[in-house]
């Protein structure tokens, strides 16, 4: 019967003490399931997290969408971040930006108006969930901006009585948390004002501070009014200088090449607020109206008051007659004209009021590049070419001799930039597939670890079970030969041979064990072994 090697570590391991055997197959499967952890963990994909720390209402609406999509997800322990495979980081952030994510943790808008409420709710929380509710949608908005991360909008609304004709005016404070190195402009600092204050009613913009995350003051409450004059003053300055330069460079870069001019303007201009009253006559004036009395009387008598004594008493008849006789002057004895003219007199009243920003005078300067020849060398414009470019630059500036403008160009060779550096390459360590491949090296190494130190000499040491002396004397008796066989069991006898104090020891092992044990030997010591079959050889003849 040929020998089968399996059957006989079978056979040496059925031999084995059952204490034994259990810590042997303890140990086979302790190695088998580190073994298969560190295949796992080299085959799972590496995870990096989606976005930052969220709620636990978002993590479970974007865990939904998710698994809606198939993609694979993990909340890391401790920090609770929702994270996927390394592969698929762009996709799963493309799928939750669709539904809105990341949220802003601004809590819930409008949308909470729709949802059932409780029974007996006052209207004291009916309107303060709706101040809530504004609060939150104008969040929302502000953080649409490009510049703004986040934002916190405060209401300070005061509650309409019946008792209170007048009630105190609204107010809001708003918070900014802004993206590292970006400064909100003037224009838009006034568009969140009027945002927040168009949203309230009877909410003045004046009443609207805006603050950002360092807790500086960004709106103009609290400031002075002559230095909010000077403030308006030097933006509006500063903005009709930047419109004439791009005025300048936006008439001569199509000419001189994109990069090739570069201007600055300076305004003196006149902010003084002038408020006058005329009032002009016309000289020429016109007749409107003109009436004329005249009054004549040739009538002698002169009439006298009533009851009074008049000076020439009349006549008798007689004397009539002789004075009739005598000639008569015809002259009026009174005459009397009176004449009234109306004349139409033009009266002219004006109230002037000049509007701030009146230009005194505009100072132009303006530095033209040279340009390259036919054999690509800097070389200066032409006279003709700067003439035209003066004139061009006069006519965009609206240049006025009267008023005192100067322009100033000169031509001379820019001095180019250094070139930026280019962004470092990702480090070798940085690649993700160096790390994959590095875990499934470490995996391996483990694994070869584990199979040839230990479960290979756990194999062979349970099936190669037996005393020390026994096994030792019982293997040289089988490599040494039959010659030395009587001579070993009397030794055996006498080793293991108990005294009389002593327990009896193990039995004797059967053929198997002996033959497995041969083969033990035969393998660890090839010399010898083939030392003892010359023997057994030269014995036999």
């Amino acid at each position: 019967m040929a020998d089968n090697p399996i059957l006989d570590r079978v056979s040496g391991f059925a031999a084995q003490p059952v204490t034994r055997q259990l810590s042997l197959l303890v140990g086979f499967a302790a190695s088998i399931a580190l073994a298969v952890g560190l295949v796992n963990w080299a085959a799972s994909p590496s995870y990096q997290s989606v976005y930052g720390p969220m709620t636990p209402s978002d993590n479970a609406e974007a865990i939904a969408i998710l698994q809606t999509n198939g993609i694979e997800y993990r909340l890391q322990q401790g920090t609770g971040l929702l994270e996927v495979p390394f592969d698929e980081v762009f996709q799963a952030r493309m799928v939750l930006a669709s539904e809105g994510f990341p949220k802003d943790g601004s809590g819930v808008g409008f949308e909470s108006l729709y949802l059932q409420q409780e029974m007996g709710i006052s209207s004291f929380m009916e309107e303060a969930r709706y101040h809530r509710a504004v609060e939150a949608e104008l969040v929302r908005t502000i953080t649409a901006l490009d510049s703004v991360t986040a934002a916190r909008v405060h209401l300070a609304i005061s509650r309409q009585t019946a008792f209170l004709r007048r009630g105190n005016e609204p107010s809001a404070s708003v918070m900014l948390n802004l993206r590292g190195g970006v400064r909100l402009s003037d224009r838009q600092l006034s568009g969140i004002v009027h945002l927040v204050a168009s949203s309230i009613p009877n909410l003045d913009a004046s009443r609207v501070s805006v603050v950002d995350g360092a807790g500086k003051l960004l709106s103009s409450q609290g400031q002075d009014s002559d230095f909010g004059y000077t403030a308006e003053q030097f933006r509006l300055a500063e903005q009709f200088e930047g419109s004439l330069n791009d005025r300048i460079i936006g008439i001569l870069e199509p000419i001189l090449g994109v990069g090739a001019v570069q201007a600055q303007v300076t305004a003196d201009m006149d902010f003084t607020r002038t408020e006058s009253t005329n009032e002009i006559f016309d000289p020429n004036v016109a007749l409107r109206s003109e009436q004329t009395s005249e009054d004549i009387s040739n009538n002698a008598v002169v009439a006298g008051p009533p009851g009074g004594l008049v000076p020439n008493p009349p006549q008798p008849a007689v004397a009539q007659q002789n004075q009739a006789q005598q000639p008569v002057d015809d002259g009026p004895d009174r005459e009397s004209r009176q004449e009234t003219r109306n004349y139409e007199v033009n009266k002219t009243i004006q109230y002037v009021r000049s509007v701030p920003g009146a230009v005194n005078k505009l100072s132009v300067a303006v530095v033209v590049d040279y340009k390259l020849d036919e054999n690509g060398e800097s070389v200066p414009l032409d006279a003709a070419l700067l003439e035209q470019v003066n004139a061009l630059v006069r006519e965009a500036v609206g240049f006025n001799a009267a008023r005192g403008d100067t322009v100033q160009i000169i031509n001379s060779p820019f001095i180019a930039p250094a070139p930026m550096e280019p962004l470092p390459e990702p480090g070798l360590l940085e690649q993700p597939w160096i790390w994959d491949l590095g875990k499934g090296l470490l995996a391996a190494l483990g694994v070869l670890a584990l199979i040839f130190a230990v479960l290979r000499p756990m194999v062979r040491y349970s099936t190669s079970y037996a005393t020390p002396a026994i096994a030792g004397t019982n293997a040289n008796a089988a490599l040494e030969g039959p010659d030395q066989e009587g001579a070993n069991n009397q030794e055996i006898t006498a080793l293991t041979a108990p005294p009389p104090e002593l327990p009896p020891v193990a039995p004797k092992p059967n053929y198997q064990q002996s033959l497995a044990m041969a083969r033990n030997s035969a393998n660890e010591q090839p010399v010898r072994a083939a030392y003892v079959v010359k023997n057994w050889i030269a014995s036999d003849g």
